[in-house]
């Protein structure tokens, strides 16, 4: 196969990239190929594309944890396609970075903090890093250099220079960070707790409350099956009833919040379906005419039969409670 040829990366398409993908993970000469990939300019922008392209497939995140994987090179696939797609405004960075995060596994994950500079000042990339470590990694982390209790009072000290919003969506995003951060500061035997936990426990209830939305919306179907069947073969109750239970949350902000953390979660299943929800409980200020609204949206995008979408809306409720904020 032809990946060291700029002219096959010109002219592939996902599928052939993800040929490639496969081909690469079986070649024993794996990190001489990925060292060429990412020195050569021509070679580099279309692999780094495919690989965001490619995010949501089991064979990114097979190539990109390999043991012949160097971290330099992780960094320089999520850093090439930083700006390239922030520039376009449709995702945030802190969006950006916590689906890099989950493509990347724990091990992965430690090595990249302790190895690269780069991701040790970026707060953002650091911290969705740090929320994919179990406790040993988290104490080696800690333990890499220095004194735990130097490390830790450092690490504390990144909140303090963090603007609120910025911070909240970091931990609704990765809400294992918030238990992390009490049992660091309970380990430190601090007398005061920094002031910004103490404005977030509301956030961190309402992060509880979607965490059990999302463990009992995932036993009523397998993200995996939902996400290989085409639109409009998809559960449409599922559609329904997260359309439904996010109208629910007055605030426009908080619902935006709520879906992109079912994303987070494969509640929500890939970003077509995101687009549809977040266009949906974003704009919507009130739940009146909601089959009329519900019906319209679903049925551009999905292309289901409307008889279809009403008939399940008249006939299905979430069995969720809805107080979700």
């Amino acid at each position: 196969m032809q990946v060291l040829v700029y002219e096959f990366w010109k002219k592939s398409s996902p599928q052939h990239a993800k040929d490639s993908f496969e081909f690469l993970l079986t070649d024993p000469n794996l990190q001489d190929y990925l060292e060429i990939l990412f020195e050569v300019e021509e070679l580099v922008e279309y692999f780094c594309s495919y690989c965001w392209i490619l995010r949501e497939e089991d064979v990114l995140k097979e190539l990109i944890n390999h043991k012949f994987m160097p971290s330099n090179l992780i960094c320089k696939a999520v850093y090439y396609g930083f700006g390239k797609y922030i520039k376009t405004g449709n995702i945030t960075p802190d969006y950006y970075f916590s689906i890099w995060a989950k493509i990347i596994n724990s091990e992965k994950s430690l090595e990249l903090l302790l190895s690269e500079p780069l991701v040790g000042k970026d707060v953002t990339f650091q911290l969705n890093l740090l929320s994919n470590l179990n406790a040993k990694q988290w104490e080696e982390y800690f333990e890499s250099s220095g004194t735990t209790e130097q490390n830790t009072d450092s690490f504390l000290r990144i909140f303090e220079k963090i603007d609120s919003i910025h911070c909240k969506r970091l931990l609704y995003r990765n809400p294992n960070l918030y238990q992390y951060l009490r049992m660091l500061v309970v380990f430190d035997q601090k007398e005061s707790v920094p002031g910004f936990l103490f404005q977030l426990e509301s956030n961190l209830k309402t992060i509880h409350r979607w965490e059990e939305y999302a463990n009992k919306k995932l036993k009523e179907f397998s993200p995996k099956d939902e996400r290989e069947k085409s639109p409009s073969r998809r559960n449409v109750n599922r559609l329904a009833d997260i359309l439904r239970d996010g109208l629910f949350i007055a605030d426009v902000s908080d619902r935006l919040d709520f879906i992109e953390y079912l994303m987070i979660r494969e509640v929500i299943v890939d970003e077509q379906e995101m687009d549809i929800i977040r266009q949906f409980v974003g704009l919507s200020e009130t739940n009146s005419n909601f089959e009329t609204k519900f019906s319209s949206i679903l049925y551009c995008s999905l292309d289901l039969p409307k008889t279809k979408i009403v008939g399940t809306l008249e006939g299905h409720s979430s069995k969720v409670n809805p107080t979700l904020i």
